[in-house]
């Protein structure tokens, strides 16, 4: 459905070509891959029969917690970037998802997060010189 909606958002704005690219062009090729990716996944679920080795996520607390948590964290991800910046937020969000969501240990996490945020500000700010958010510290 948000593969749907996002592709449908994009035709909204300038599409253009591949060799001049207008902004709806990113969002309607992301829109389009989410939900062939999606309708994929629905259609595998749909053949798979269940097994009873399978969690769902219907009977486990423990696994809402998680999913509502990422939630929560997105959504503030979103509202402090452009306070604190891309970097440091990044950062954060980054070593949440590692230490709490995917239960690594503090040195995993820490590299993890450190290199990944670090690689993401090299491309898109360094490369492809994007404007990204600036925090308090200038990074």
């Amino acid at each position: 459905m948000c593969g749907v909606l996002i592709t449908f958002g994009s035709l909204r704005l300038h599409v253009g070509t591949f060799e001049n690219p207008g902004l709806g062009l990113f969002p309607l090729l992301t829109g389009i891959l989410l939900g062939l990716l999606s309708g994929g996944l629905f259609i595998r679920s749909l053949l798979k029969s269940p097994s009873k080795t399978e969690e769902s996520l219907g009977g486990h607390g423990r696994q809402w917690q998680k999913v509502v948590s990422t939630v929560v964290v997105m959504v503030l991800y979103a509202i402090t970037m452009d306070r604190l910046g891309f970097l440091f937020v990044t950062f954060l969000l980054l070593l949440f998802l590692f230490k709490a969501i995917g239960t690594l240990s503090w040195k995993l996490s820490l590299a993890g997060a450190i290199l990944t945020s670090s690689v993401c500000h090299l491309l898109f700010k360094v490369l492809l010189n994007v404007q990204l958010p600036v925090g308090p510290w200038g990074i």
